[in-house]
């Protein structure tokens, strides 16, 4: 049995819908009853509990071979974003010691791995480059996890996610259906990394079943520019709209809403590339952004 915690996220949700279709046992960590029966699958068990309640956690991992650590918030006060992402995690792993449970792949984020010269790597030469409080955060939560005594854990690294998700159209799709309203016109056109929700399932799992405690794997499906993503986006959604894509290093407008704040964010540093030979080694095979926004665009379309 395997312990999901954030399963009714964006990615948790798709996590542990795939789980199901395989057969394979988990139980949802959850805090809100009623959200788990909207956004999960009939029959997945759920434990009620939260992070930091440490008899929640406890009777979440009885009987548990394995953690599937997802639980996390990207916006907020600063000291939520900390106290979700490295306070949270901080007691897991006591939790987990507690309870004698030493596997564990915990999801961190390319926020958290990317350096001065913009690459995500599995082995990452230099240190973090973004500070904002997500990133420092995650980096902080990952550093946890290594350092993490008696604990076997594995770190996924996801880079943007996007895709048909349980949870309905959060992350980055949230962009595109502003993109459809007409209610983005601009991003700087950084290229980053952007893999489907459930692609980078599928590598946690890989992560899980063949990855080495204490590595890394990041989860890209291709690296590519906002304007080119958001256009072909627009194309394949049938909107008349389109954004202007403004050179890397230019600023949005005060008006720019979290996502497209990322685009802007990304300019100010070299281009992303990545790293993930150790993921593609573990049999990671995702679809690029073609392949994914077609198939994006066509969920969307059926909301």
């Amino acid at each position: 049995m395997l312990l999901v915690t954030g399963a009714t996220g964006f990615l948790g949700s798709t996590l542990v819908a795939l789980s199901a279709r395989r057969d394979r046992p988990v139980r949802a960590l959850v805090r809100d009853a009623a959200r788990a029966a909207a956004v999960l699958p009939e029959g997945v068990p759920t434990a009620l509990g939260r992070l930091d309640d440490a008899g929640s956690l406890e009777a979440a991992l009885n009987d548990v071979d394995g953690v599937l650590h997802l639980a996390g918030l990207v916006g907020g006060a600063p000291e939520a974003i900390r106290a979700a992402n490295v306070d949270g995690t901080r007691a897991l792993l006591a939790a987990m010691r507690r309870a004698g449970v030493r596997r564990l792949v915990h999801v961190s984020s390319s926020a958290a791995v990317m350096d001065a010269s913009g690459l995500v790597g599995e082995r990452s030469p230099g240190p973090p480059v973004l500070t904002d409080p997500y990133s420092r955060a995650k980096a902080e939560a990952d550093a946890l996890v290594l350092d993490a005594e008696g604990i076997d854990a594995s770190i996924a690294v996801p880079v943007s996610i996007y895709g048909p998700s349980p949870a309905g159209p959060q992350s980055y799709n949230g962009l595109l259906r502003s993109l459809t309203r007409g209610e983005i016109t601009e991003v700087v056109d950084a290229p980053i990394g952007w893999v489907l929700a459930e692609d980078c399932a599928e590598g946690v799992l890989l992560a899980l079943d063949r990855g080495e405690p204490g590595r890394r794997y990041v989860l890209c499906g291709e690296v590519a520019p906002f304007g080119r993503v958001l256009n072909r986006a627009a194309e394949l959604l049938d909107t008349p709209h389109r954004v202007r894509a403004l050179p890397p290093g230019s600023e949005l407008g005060p008006d720019a809403s979290t996502f497209a704040r990322r685009s802007e964010i990304y300019g100010r540093f070299p281009p992303v590339h990545v790293d993930d030979a150790g993921a593609r080694a573990l049999g990671f095979a995702p679809r690029g952004i073609e392949d994914g926004l077609a198939l994006t665009c066509a969920w969307l379309k059926d909301l």
